[in-house]
């Protein structure tokens, strides 16, 4: 069976023309854009271009908030790189911006893990929350694989960084369409970061261990993995689901980016969990 990415390679991967707005932030400014009606959606990764092919069905669905993290993208860091738990603590500032006192948090790889922050720091702002091709701790192949790439950045060999880093992206039933649209998704998903802003994810990932607190989640809570992910494989997506009480585990028939790869499923699979606007 074929996946439903293949079933629609003719689909752009272009991003919606709109145009950002930036909230100043203590330490520098974030870019985002807010689309579409319904209950508040916050798509979070490093770069808002990875959304691209979410937006057109959940702005139908949701209020869709997407932004790039601060010192990353189109938003400027005064302060140099955030640690993961200041990336969550600039959420809820733009959040305090927006006027918008609680949203469901979709979290994907980095942004995941800021995710897992912003559940245990700020609680009480979620109305749900979702967890995607992420982790609680590197482990075995992960940990491995994390410090191959990040020995990469070390000396500063982006180019191999990139060619290892893509061979987790897709599964093999997608990789002629990964090998097709390869120059789009390193224009989306890549080129905008330089050696040191990778290193700063990287590392963050070698040292991430999911925060105490995990408890104090009373919201719908997903967690998705990739069947096929090796970065972060099924074992890696059971473990984080399974420290967070009542948490629903999904594997979609992706490797390390569902949402890129499997964009229908990925789409049906949060507007039926979380609802939306009916």
């Amino acid at each position: 069976m074929t996946s439903d990415m293949a079933e629609t390679p003719s689909t752009p991967l272009v991003a919606e023309i709109d145009h950002p707005r930036v909230a100043e932030l203590p330490g520098g400014s974030i870019s985002y854009r807010l689309r579409g009606e319904g209950p508040p959606l916050v798509l979070v990764t490093t770069l808002s271009g990875t959304w691209t092919r979410q937006i057109p069905m959940l702005r139908k669905h949701f209020t869709v908030l997407t932004y790039d993290m601060r010192g990353f993208g189109d938003s400027i860091s005064t302060t140099g790189f955030p640690t993961n738990e200041e990336h969550a603590d600039d959420l809820a500032l733009l959040l305090d911006t927006l006027g918008i006192p609680a949203a469901t948090v979709l979290g994907l790889s980095h942004g995941g893990l800021v995710s897992q922050w912003f559940a245990v720091r700020h609680p009480e702002r979620l109305t749900g929350l979702a967890l995607v091709a992420t982790f609680a701790t590197p482990s075995d192949s992960t940990l491995l694989f994390l410090t191959m790439l990040y020995g990469f950045l070390e000396r500063d060999d982006i180019g191999n960084f990139w060619e290892v880093l893509k061979t987790f992206l897709f599964s093999a039933a997608n990789w002629n369409v990964l090998t097709r649209w390869e120059d789009g998704l390193r224009r989306m998903m890549f080129d905008q970061y330089t050696t040191a802003s990778l290193r700063s994810i990287y590392g963050g990932a070698l040292a991430h261990t999911s925060p105490d607190g995990f408890d104090r989640i009373s919201c719908p809570t997903l967690v998705v993995g990739g069947e096929k992910d090796m970065l972060f494989p099924p074992e890696r997506t059971r473990e984080l689901a399974e420290r967070i009480p009542g948490a629903k585990m999904v594997l979609l028939s992706a490797a390390h980016v569902p949402p890129v790869e499997v964009p229908k499923a990925f789409n049906e699979l949060v507007t039926d969990f979380f609802g939306g606007n009916r």
